[in-house]
């Protein structure tokens, strides 16, 4: 199944239009959780806030996961 990873937040929107194929929307949740963890360690706090959705091929949305700042 492919699934789809926007990023979103109240100033920008970063869409995926390629997307990525897991065998389970489990694994592509657990993707989201990764890429929200990146985000969140990145040299700037501009994503800080958002939030990673992801999307079906339907674009039906299967969960959002939220980006937070990295504990030090």
């Amino acid at each position: 199944m492919r699934f789809f990873f926007d990023v979103l937040s109240e100033r920008s929107r970063s869409y995926d239009y390629h997307g990525r194929e897991f065998l389970r929307p489990e694994e592509a949740a657990q993707m989201a959780e990764l890429i929200a963890a990146d985000l969140g360690v990145s040299d700037t706090d501009d994503w800080v806030g958002s939030h990673v959705q992801v999307r079906n091929a339907a674009n039906e949305m299967l969960c959002t996961v939220a980006v937070r700042a990295a504990a030090v």
